[in-house]
Parts: C-alpha cells; structure tokens; sequence
C-alpha cells in the first residue's frame, strides 16, 4: 500500500500524524500543501512502478509452471496461515477470502474516529457508517465498511462500547473512544458483499469483528453494497439500535426488523464520511491501489488458485508478499493509540479505583 511503503518507520508514521495535526488546525492550507505533495509522489511512484514492471518482465519472462510448486494444498494453506497470524487474518480456500481472526492484535486497540480519519492517507479508500446507541449503561457503536483496503476489495462489521466519558486532546483528538466487545457481548452477524449487484462472497459468524477480503480485486466504494444481518442480546437492544439506524438516516425501505434480528441494506453510506476522503485523495491512492491489483494479476498470471499465486509472489517479490500479509487496517492507522493510550489508561485507573 502506497503510505505504507512510504511510513516504513516509526519516524515516518510520526511525521505523517503531524501532519495530521496541522491539517485538524489549517485545513484548507494543509489540503492544498498535501495535493501537491501527492501528485508529484504519485507521478514519481507511477513511474517507478512501470519501470519495475518493464524489468520484470525482461528479467521474469519465464513463470514457472504450477508443476514446479511443491505441496499439498493442506501443507501450503498451514503455512501460509502461519504466515497471516501475527497480522490478525487467515485464508479460507472455499471463498478464496482473507477474514480477521477473534482474538486478532487489533482487539486491543478499540476504535474511535481518528482511526477512521487515517485510513484514507494508508491507501484504505472505504464508505465508513457508524451508528450509535445507547444500550445496557453503555455507549455502544455497530460500525459498517466496505471499499478498497490496498491490494483487497473487503468489506467489515465491528462491534464496540464504552461506559467512560469523551476524550479531549487539543490537537489531536476530541471524541468518544471505545472498546472492542468482549467475548460475551458479540454478535451473531452475517453479510453478503456485492459488487455491481453480483456476490462478492459472503462472511457470517459470532463475532465482534466480522471481515472478508478478496486480493487483487479492484472496486470503487460505490460499486459495493453489503446485506447485513444482527442477531441482537435482545429486544431493548434492538430497539435502541434501530434508533441509531434512523437517526444515522436510514429509511423504513432500508432495513427490516424480525424479533430480535435487524436486516440492513447498505449501499451508499448516510453519515458524514471522513475529511481525509476527498477526491484529491481518493484518485491518487485508488490509482496506486489499481497499480497493485495489475501487478499481483500479471506476476500471477500462470497459477489457477490463491495458494500457489502467493507461493510464487513470495518467491519472486518479497517486499509485495510483505503487502499481502498486512492487508486491512493495518498497524499504522492504529498508530494514533499510542498517542491516546494514556488519556485511555489513566480514565482506567480511575474507573476501577
């Protein structure tokens, strides 16, 4: 993904949350400063990346047959699951799909608005809908996401909550926080992507993060529509959810309730979409992110099925593999945890004592 090659270290991804800041602070200068900055990176990135493919071909015009791979199929999915694990994902070869595993490092970092805000500038071109409500002595937030996550069309269900109040951090952060649901406050919940009205896959599970991703596939957000099923705890639940849902700006015509299930339809989101997301932005990542997609199909163009592609992406270009594995939100959006990790800690503390 186009930033995460470029904040390949700590250093960088604290200069890009710097940014950050003076973009909260002089939005308009800071707009016109990053577009700049982006179209000379990108005409400069585009170039490389065809001069890389031109190489490649001339040095990788011979693909190994598939023959030349060797296996079973049970031995190259255990492997590259073991590969996935430390990034919080595994393969599933019956939908050709990536999913999030439960107890995945990202269920330690909760979610606010900032992370939302971030993915855009990590290559994460997606429709976000949150919708709160209130629920148990909880502030509760079912979020929706479906776009492009780099090199993956994918789509998202996070479940979260908090009882502590707002965050203040001039400049960097005004907002609730919340946690990831635990074990026994998660959902059973299902969905069907669709792009262009044709099914994508499908994801169902009891889950507090429900995902699925599909490499090299391109999509623009608009060309996704997700048919969302929630099995809420229980009727207060589901009343006070459906509550969220029409004053997020959902219409009777958009969603369906049957005892303690909510069925939703989610096609072009109805909430304020993040100030990251302008067109400026999304043209240039949604480009790089296109570039990705061709370059996975031509270096894989010889191989039938998901499990032999990446054995030979592996082979053949490691920093690409490197990618693949940290597909979804990866760790730098969450980088603006450890900037709220003490605010968080400390009202904590102060909950428990």
């Amino acid at each position: 993904m186009f930033f995460q090659i470029m904040a390949s270290s700590p250093a960088d991804t604290a200069c890009i949350f710097l940014l950050w800041n003076f973009y909260v602070k002089n939005k308009i200068l800071t707009l016109a400063f990053i577009g700049i900055a982006l179209l000379a990176v990108s005409l400069i990135f585009r170039f490389r990346i065809r001069k890389k493919k031109k190489k490649e071909g001339e040095e990788a015009s011979y693909i190994p047959p598939i023959t030349d791979i060797i296996g079973t199929d049970k031995e190259k999915l255990d492997e590259l699951n073991r590969d996935l694990k430390p990034f919080g994902f595994a393969y599933d070869p019956s939908q050709d799909l990536f999913y999030s595993l439960m107890d995945c490092w990202q269920r330690n970092f909760g979610y606010c608005r900032l992370y939302d805000e971030a993915s855009a500038l990590f290559s994460m071109i997606i429709d976000c809908e949150p919708i709160y409500f209130n629920y148990a002595d909880k502030r509760w937030m079912i979020e929706f996401w479906k776009g492009q996550y780099g090199m993956t069309t994918g789509a998202e269900i996070g479940v979260y909550y908090t009882s502590d109040p707002d965050i203040n951090i001039p400049g960097l952060f005004s907002g609730t926080f919340y946690h990831c649901a635990k074990d026994e406050d998660r959902i059973n919940m299902s969905f069907i992507l669709r792009k262009n009205g044709n099914i994508l896959f499908t994801r169902t599970g009891y889950h507090w993060w429900l995902t699925g991703f599909k490499l090299g596939e391109f999509s623009q957000p608009s060309e996704l529509s997700m048919d969302i099923m929630l099995d809420l705890h229980d009727r207060q639940m589901t009343e006070a959810f459906v509550r969220g849902l029409k004053e997020a700006g959902y219409t009777e015509e958009e969603y369906g309730v049957r005892g303690r299930r909510v069925f939703i339809r989610y096609d072009k989101p109805h909430t304020p979409q993040p100030l990251t997301r302008n067109p400026l932005t999304v043209n240039i990542m949604q480009r790089n992110n296109r570039s990705f997609c061709e370059a996975y199909q031509y270096l894989t163009q010889a191989y039938t099925n998901t499990l032999d592609k990446l054995i030979a992406i592996k082979q053949r270009s490691p920093q690409m593999y490197s990618q693949i594995m940290n597909m979804g939100k990866s760790h730098q959006v969450f980088e603006a945890y450890n900037r709220l990790k003490g605010f968080i800690n400390k009202q904590d503390l102060e909950e428990e004592g």
